[in-house]
Formats: C-alpha cells, structure tokens, sequence
C-alpha cells in the first residue's frame, strides 16, 4: 500500500493528506486501491492508535467515502485496509474555520427533487411566476431569447445519425474535418433544443416545447453503441447527454407515448454506458482522470435527476456521484480555485460543475457553492483573465474569440450569484462589453450565447457597482501554481500584468511542458506569450511544438526541455512575499528538468517604483551532464536587439518591452520565426499571427549557470524604466538610477565590503534585500 504514496494528486489521490487541514467538514476520505481489492473498512479515529473510533465504514464497494455528519473541531486519524492488509496511519485537523457542509444522502436528495417536471432549476410551482415575469423584470432577458428561438421554429428537427470516424493514426487531417464538424452540429442541434425548451418554459408556447420534443426523439434514434459512442466518438455521445436530460425535463409532458419511451431508452443506454466508463473501467477521480470524465460525471447526475423514476439503476449512479462530485471533484484543482488545465479548458469545465451545482441547490437545497473553490476560482480568472487580454495562454485554446468571453462572464457571474456577492459583477460586466466587440468562428456559434437558461433565471437589472484597485500587486495560487502580478486589475491603461506558472500537476491533459513559464502585458497589449497555436489536439504541431518547452518563455538547456506528458514534470511557486517596495515570488521546477539538472529555478521580483521586473534563473546540471542555459521569449512582435548591449526592444500599438540580459561574458542571441511545424488550417482562423522567437545563449557547456534578466514594459502612460547593466567582481549589476540589482555568479556576492550568501542582492532607496533558495530577505 505503501508504494502509492506521491506527492501528485491523480498518481496518489489520497485524501485528506496527511498532517493537512481540510477546508470542508466533513472532508471526503479516498484511497489509490490495489487490483485486486474488492472491498473496504475505512476507520477515522480520534487517537494515533485507532482506539477512540468516531467513524467506522465496513464493506465499501468503492474506495472513497464522504460522511454524512460533520466532525466536531480537532485533529483525527484514519486508516483504510482491504482484505486483511491495513494502510499506513494519516492524520488531519479540523479546524474552526472549515466550512460545514454536511451532504446528505441521495435517498434524501430523491425525497426531495419534485416527483413532476420540471426538476432542473426552475421548479413545478415557480413556472407560472417565471412566464408572469417576462412581462416585467425579465422583459429584455425574454425579448433576447425569443429573438433567438423564433427562427428556429422553421429550422429541421432532425439530425440523422452521423458517420464513423477516419482512423486519426492515420490521417489526422482527414479525421479532424470528420470530427470537428460533427462536435459543432450536434451540439448546436442539441443546445437550440435547449433554448426550444427553455421558450417553453419561458412562455408557454408548445411550439418550442412541440420542436424540443422532436429534436429529442430524433437523436434518441442513434445507436448509443455504434458512431457516437463514447469509444468511438465521445463528443457526439456527450452532444446527447449534455443538455438532453435539461430539454427532456422542461418539455417532459409534451412528448408522446412513443417519443417518450424512446427518449428513455436511449437515455437509460448512455448512462448505462458512461457509468460503466467512468467507474468500472477504473474511478473517476481515483484510478482515472480523463479529461472528458470530468464533464461526463456532470451529465450523469442531471440525467439520474431526471430520469431516476424511469430508469431504475439511475439511483444507483448517483450513489457513486455523491461523494464524486461533492467531495472529490475538482480533480484538477485545489482549494484556492485555480484550474491545472490552463482558463480556456477551466471555463468549460467549471461552467459545466456549474449546471449540477445550481441544479442540486435549486432542487434540494443541498448548497456546494458554500466550498471555497468558488470564490476563489472567480478570484483566479480575475487576476488571471483581464476582459482586453489579447491572448491568455497556460494550456489549450487561447483566441480571443466572443464565445470564450461571454462563457466566462457567466462563469463567473453564477459564481457570484450562488455564493451571494457583487465583489465579481464590474468584471463580468467588462467581459460583455468586450465580448461585443469580437467574434466566433461562424461553425462553433452557439445559439442564445448571451441569454442562457441560467442567465434568463438571474436577470434582475441591476447595474454593476465600480471597483477600485487596491495596493496589492501580487496573487498566488499555491495549489496548482500560478501566480499573476497586476498593478490594476481594473484599468487596462496602466495595467502592467505578468503571470507565472509552475504547476504540480506536471505536463498533461492540456498542460503543456513549461514551467516556470510567464506571459507579460502592458496597457493592454500582450508582449511576451506563448507560442503556436491549438491545431487539434495531437496535431503535429501541437505535440511537436506547443507541448515543448521552447514555445514557451521558459529555460532551454542546450536545446532540452522539460520533461514532456508526464505528471512527475511538476514544478511549485513558492516563498511569495510583497511590501511597499516589491513583490516577489519564486519557481521551482527542479523535477521538469530532472534528467539534465538537479536544480531549475526562476526568481522574479517585480519593483514597484521602477514598474519593471528581475527575473533571475538559477540551473545546476546533474553530475557528469553540461548544457548551455538558453532563455526564450516569444512574442507577435519583431525583436530588435543590440548585441553589444546585450539588450533586446519592441514596440506594440503603443506599449513596449525592453529586455536587459545581465550578463558581459561570451553569449549570443537567435532570431527565428514562425513554427516547425506550422499549424495546418484546417479551418479558418484569423488570430493565428505569425510570432517571433528570440533566444539568448550563454556559450559554454556548463554544470552551473545564473542569468539575470532585467524586463521593462511601457505603455502610454509611463515609459520603460532606464537600465545599465556591467560586469563586476563574482556577478553582473543592473542600476536603476540611484538602485542597483546585483546578481552572483556563484554562492555569495560582494556588497559593500560584505561577502552575501545570495542568488541576487537588492539595494532599493535605504533598503538592502537577500535573494537566497529561501525567498527574499531584508539584509541585516
């Protein structure tokens, strides 16, 4: 049992960990089987020795459990054991301040949903009032969804079942010009039944009910086992199941005998199949965490909500979901909210935990928005995610497209509506303004994109409130790390926004190999970005460039990367620290480069009076291996650089970044551009700009190197700070007018007529501060 211990969430799924203070009480209790264990004791205890037993569950089918009643403030044990073997002994505290969110059984979750439709969000008795409202406070939220319903009365109601999929593995171009039409249909089939159903409900009109009942009953005659099967093409079986079990709900009296049974037959079939995908080919959260599994425990919660008095066994998954999407979930994040699959991939997943959460809520009361990850994920995308950012990057899917703003602005105004506060609504109101001013590719609109269910059932017209920046600059989020430095997280003029990353989740699913990678804006312009393009997941390009770290702004050794598809290529943001003067945070990605180095790490401060950052990068090879540390950037703009200098400049719609590289010995740079390979155009996609690479070189292979960068960004309002940089004696100096960073070159620098065990020394105004593998310091 011992051999599954890991530091990584998915490879040791553990939980609580030991010595942790879980922020949830109670917390879930889950456990990494071995194969063949086929039940399980968990006991919880309030003593080491396990005498004083508070919790004993016997015969668990499923390695996890979360408790249905609270535990009183204190520190417990607990241990699991499986056919005579027992694990080790963990520990955990309750604390004071853990929110209490007792979860009640699925018996009494069915005690409680209505036994007449419809169930999801809006209940049997509130209809009336809701269609009542159309005439008043939701006047212009109905006029928005009947302009959007209306023409497609006229529209066809059936989809025939679509084609089986080319072989991927064998032509990917021929397989993503199958595929990627048959996702944008289906689901827009599927979603235009939704806004159908929802008119109805809205309205009382049966025409939309009578056009959802046979958009319905015409998907309902594919074969669950044949072309849009979960194996074979997942997409087009979630197509189904993600918004059919809303569509079904709200026109369930509408339907025939017959459509009615057809529903409910296919219906019974893709949750028979899903349940067995999700649980017995390994569980969801514990032995598997397929990316797609994580919307697919969604859809089968709403389908057992509603179909659970017509499909027997549908009580029996959402036993299994309980503790899944209650306790376990989110599998790629932590408390603090951020998300490991980059914003783009969070935005749809966390919106789709949204249609479960707010159904769960509406019809039970049972309230998981009271968990801490919600507000703290609205606070990740707004420090994250500015509404002017041009690119946003840190995984898959980064275009500024219409689609993208306005499903975060629903994300996160949900967030802000089921957790009870406005502190979110100046930016979700900034995201739609922007939104208005952008587009989507025509194939992937969706219909009704600024008047979704959700958002119809909270229009209240109230006006958002302004918000002012505060002194703070530095946010960190320690459990997937990411950390952003913003000046103003509400005015893109002066906003000079850098964001790092350095995640323990490692390179996988949509991650890519950078850690320790940061993209920089400045009065609303992207400078520093990632690079390439998200051509289809497996594409040439983007396995063999985007998944690499030299599209990234990351450290290369003797062109090496980081180590690539693995969940051990992790890195963490640590010792974060901010005053008056500076803010500093530092990343750790020893474990990417472990096959080359015992040690790489990025230092960066950012220097509040002087608007600028140091950015200091700290490499030793592992014994008997020598690289040359190599430092990329990338960026829609053409790099000037002055070789002597050893400075690198560009301008960008009236923003700026000039690059002072701290170092007087033999070195070199690299210009290059565009990608090896390109990304095919396989459809349309305008905001694929061409990029420009530049690369900075310190000859010699090496068993150690320190390169200290000084980045300056400008924007109309304040130009780049002045920089002159030299060699001294052990190090390079960067002075900053009356400042000065040095940077050594080995365990300890000169200041002074002091010798400093430092990385980097800060002298600012009367101030003198240490940069060591500890954080930063003042020097005493």
């Amino acid at each position: 049992m011992k051999d599954s211990r890991n530091p990584h969430p998915h490879l040791d799924p553990r939980q609580p960990r030991d010595d942790s203070r879980p922020a949830t009480n109670p917390p879930v209790f889950a456990w990494k089987p071995r194969a063949d264990d086929a039940s399980f004791t968990l006991t919880v205890a309030r003593d080491a020795d396990l005498t004083d037993v508070c919790l004993q569950a016997t015969d668990l089918v499923d390695p996890l459990l979360l408790p249905e009643t609270a535990f009183e403030p204190g520190r417990y044990w607990w241990q699991w054991s499986a056919t005579g073997d027992c694990s080790e002994v963990f520990s955990f505290e309750i604390t004071a301040d853990a929110v209490v969110l007792e979860i009640p059984s699925t018996e009494e979750w069915f005690a409680r949903l209505p036994a007449d439709h419809p169930r999801l969000y809006v209940l049997p008795d509130e209809v009336e009032a809701l269609r009542d409202s159309r005439h008043a406070e939701r006047a212009e939220a109905w006029a928005a969804l009947r302009e959007a319903v209306d023409p497609l009365l006229e529209q066809s109601h059936d989809y025939p079942e679509p084609p089986y999929l080319p072989d991927r593995s064998r032509d990917y171009n021929a397989f993503f010009t199958t595929w990627a039409p048959i996702l944008w249909t289906s689901r827009r089939f599927v979603r235009e039944a939704e806004m159908l159903a929802f008119a109805w409900l809205a309205s009382g009109d049966e025409r939309y009910a009578r056009a959802a009942c046979e958009r319905m009953a015409s998907i309902s005659k594919w074969d669950p086992e044949g072309s849009t099967s979960i194996t074979h093409n997942d997409e087009a079986h979630m197509s189904v199941i993600w918004d059919g079990a809303k569509v079904c709900d709200w026109v369930w009296d509408h339907f025939t005998d017959d459509e009615r049974a057809l529903v409910i037959e296919q219906f019974r079939r893709r949750g028979e199949i899903t349940y067995k995908h999700m649980h017995d080919s390994g569980s969801y959260g514990i032995t598997h965490f397929g990316s797609h599994s994580g919307r697919e425990i969604v859809f089968l919660a709403l389908l057992s909500m509603v179909f659970h008095d017509h499909i027997p066994e549908a009580r029996g998954w959402l036993v299994w979901l309980r503790p899944v999407l209650c306790g376990i979930w989110p599998v790629w994040s932590g408390d603090d909210g951020a998300w490991a699959e980059g914003l783009s991939y969070g935005t749809a997943y966390v919106n789709i935990m949204t249609m479960f959460a707010s159904a769960l809520k509406k019809a039970t009361g049972v309230d998981i928005y009271r968990r801490s990850f919600w507000r703290g994920h609205a606070l990740w995308r707004q420090w994250f995610w500015a509404p002017y950012a041009e690119w946003i990057g840190f995984g898959d899917h980064s275009e500024r497209r219409r689609g993208s703003w306005l499903s975060n602005a629903e994300l996160v105004e949900i967030i802000g509506r089921e957790t009870d506060t406005d502190e979110f609504d100046a930016y979700v109101a900034d995201f739609r303004v922007n939104a208005d001013s952008l587009s989507s590719p025509e194939d992937r609109r969706m219909p009704g994109e600024a008047i979704s269910p959700l958002r119809y059932l909270a229009a209240n017209g109230v006006e958002p409130k302004p918000v002012a920046d505060t002194s703070r600059v530095l946010r960190v989020f320690p459990d997937v790390g990411q950390a952003a430095i913003r000046t103003s997280l509400h005015d893109p003029a002066t906003d000079i926004a850098l964001l790092f990353r350095s995640s323990p989740y490692g390179a996988i699913s949509h991650s890519h190999a950078n850690n320790n990678d940061f993209i920089l804006h400045a009065g609303g312009k992207v400078l520093a970005m990632p690079s390439g393009y998200y051509a289809g997941y497996g594409s040439d390009h983007h396995q063999h460039w985007v998944w690499h770290t030299k599209s990234h702004n990351c450290v290369t050794l003797s062109d090496a990367g980081q180590i690539m598809r693995s969940p051990q290529s992790t890195g963490a943001v640590v010792n974060a620290f901010e005053d008056d003067s500076l803010a500093y945070l530092c990343g750790v990605a020893d474990a990417s480069y472990a096959d080359r180095a015992t040690k790489c790490r990025r230092h960066v401060v950012y220097l509040k009076a002087h608007r600028c950052f140091l950015m200091v990068d700290d490499f030793v090879a592992q014994p008997g291996i020598v690289s040359a540390l190599q430092w990329n950037i990338h960026s829609w703009n053409e790099f000037a650089i002055d070789e002597q200098e050893r400075t690198f400049a560009f301008d960008r719609d009236g923003s700026s970044l000039r690059g002072h590289f701290m170092n007087h010995n033999n070195a070199f740079f690299a210009l290059t551009e565009g990608w090896e390979p390109p990304p095919a155009a396989l459809e349309e996609t305008p905001e694929w700009l061409n990029q420009f690479h530049l690369r900075f070189t310190v000859s010699g292979l090496v068993e150690r190197q320190r390169l200290g960068v000084v980045l300056c960004p400008g924007h109309t309002g304040a130009e780049p700070a002045q920089v002159v940089t030299e060699a001294v004696d052990g190090g390079e100096i960067a002075r900053l007018g009356d400042d000065a960073l040095l940077v050594g070159s080995g365990d300890s620098l000169q200041w002074q007529g002091r010798e400093v065990a430092a990385i980097a020394l800060l002298a600012l105004g009367d101030s003198t501060w240490v940069v060591d593998d500890a954080g930063i310091r003042p020097l005493i």
